[in-house]
């Protein structure tokens, strides 16, 4: 029997937390390597997060390609062009949830996710170590966005492959 969807993504995040800094440095790394569009978007972010921010944001991606490739599903190089449509359709989400939020709730971010499982596990493990919580309700809901894009941008591109193939 197959494997849920986030038990492959709870597996994953305790994984890379068994590593020590010198193996998670490896595999992000790695993934820089193996991701260049992807990782460019995501180092354009730092100016806009926290270091610790920005490092649970890195952390994510690493730990959800890993979860693919735990999973035998391969995780091709994401296209320039995956992630420029994942962006606009995040960003046009985003904003419109914005205008009717008086505060960031759990269940509004998880209605504006691709994959709400994944993104609550992701999320709840960078929360805890990006200390996302002290923030204002702002940064907040621009730290889920960015959060948010990145997981839907991995699955999408992913998805796309399966049905290549």
């Amino acid at each position: 029997m197959r494997q849920a969807k986030s038990d492959f993504i709870a597996e994953a995040i305790a994984d890379y937390e068994a590593m020590n800094q010198e193996e998670q440095g490896k595999m992000i790394v790695q993934v820089l390597e193996d991701q260049p569009v992807l990782m460019g978007f995501i180092t354009n972010l730092s100016d806009d997060f926290s270091d610790a921010q920005h490092e649970a944001i890195v952390d994510s991606a690493v730990i959800l390609i890993n979860a693919f490739i735990s999973a035998s599903i391969p995780v091709e190089l994401v296209p320039h062009q995956m992630v420029e449509e994942v962006i606009k359709d995040k960003v046009d989400s985003y904003e419109e949830k914005a205008k009717e939020l008086t505060e960031v709730s759990t269940a509004s971010l998880m209605e504006l996710s691709d994959s709400p499982k994944v993104f609550e596990d992701l999320r709840n493990r960078a929360l805890f170590k990006s200390k996302n919580s002290e923030t204002g309700p702002e940064v907040q809901l621009n730290f889920h966005m960015a959060l948010d894009t990145v997981v839907s941008i991995i699955e999408r591109s992913v998805a796309y492959e399966m049905e290549k193939s």
